[in-house]
């Protein structure tokens, strides 16, 4: 009778760890969900002739769906703003600035003992606006207004792994490939003071280029998040245009962009 008390208790035991690994796992599979929050950090844009620096601060939200057979959609919305603080040969000038970055992925998970690894890929649409028309620096010189938009395709991986207090470690790294991109340069306003009376707008076609991100969230029980994030671009030079009947075509420089910050998200 002790015999058989015994091996029911050590059936049950064992049966209760597995209840508890198996629990334990389930809250790193992807689940439905929505969060929103938002993120603080510090911004740069650098070519071979200027900078722009800026402290932005942003809303983020991300939607996501659960499908059949471990797979997910996810739906990110990044909005952010600061004013860009421009050194470069015309001049030092503060210029206001936003942008905003849409993505759509779809991925599967795969379940280990210990942790989920998650690849994806999806479309990305990125768009960043500057009004700097009408604006002049210090020493004089006119600036315009500029608008980028980049066109890529997302290709990333996140492992997740429980932790002891009922809390999720997230990794997120990414590599986003350029398909296209445009950049608007409202070169009309050197009409204005600028010393011109024919200028025109021109869009730069930009066909080469990648992005990066990464991050690492820490995702409490009661449906907070928080941790550090990084984004980064490299895009080559763009094709040249021509603003002017008197002036040689121009075309936007090689540039680098970089944001590293932090960002907090509530699920709900």
């Amino acid at each position: 009778m002790i015999k058989r008390t015994t091996v029911l208790a050590a059936c049950l035991a064992l049966c209760g760890g597995a209840e508890a690994e198996n629990s334990l796992m389930d809250s790193v599979r992807t689940r439905d969900s929505q969060a929103i929050g938002f993120s603080l950090a510090s911004y740069s844009n650098n070519d071979a002739d200027s900078s722009f620096k800026a402290l932005n601060f942003g809303v983020v939200y991300q939607g996501i769906k659960a499908l059949a057979g471990e797979k997910f959609v996810v739906f990110d919305a990044d909005y952010a703003t600061g004013p860009d603080t421009y050194s470069g040969s015309r001049g030092d000038l503060v210029i206001p600035k936003y942008y905003y970055d849409l993505k759509l992925s779809f991925g599967k998970d795969f379940v280990y003992d210990t942790y989920v690894l998650s690849p994806y890929i999806g479309l990305g649409y990125r768009f960043l606006s500057q009004s700097g028309g009408g604006l002049f620096t210090a020493t004089g010189n006119y600036f315009y207004d500029r608008q980028s938009t980049y066109n890529y395709i997302p290709v990333g991986l996140k492992r997740r792994i429980a932790l002891a207090d009922g809390a999720t470690l997230e990794t997120t790294v990414e590599y986003d490939y350029l398909i296209s991109g445009n950049q608007y340069q409202g070169l009309s306003a050197a009409n204005n003071g600028g010393g011109f009376t024919d200028a025109t707008n021109i869009n730069n076609k930009q066909n080469s280029g990648y992005g990066m991100n990464a991050s690492l969230m820490y995702r409490r029980p009661d449906g907070w998040s928080f941790g550090p994030y990084w984004k980064y671009w490299s895009i080559d030079a763009s094709e040249s245009a021509t603003y002017s009947a008197t002036t040689q075509a121009v075309s936007e420089r090689a540039n680098t962009t970089e944001e590293f910050g932090i960002k907090a998200l509530f699920k709900f």
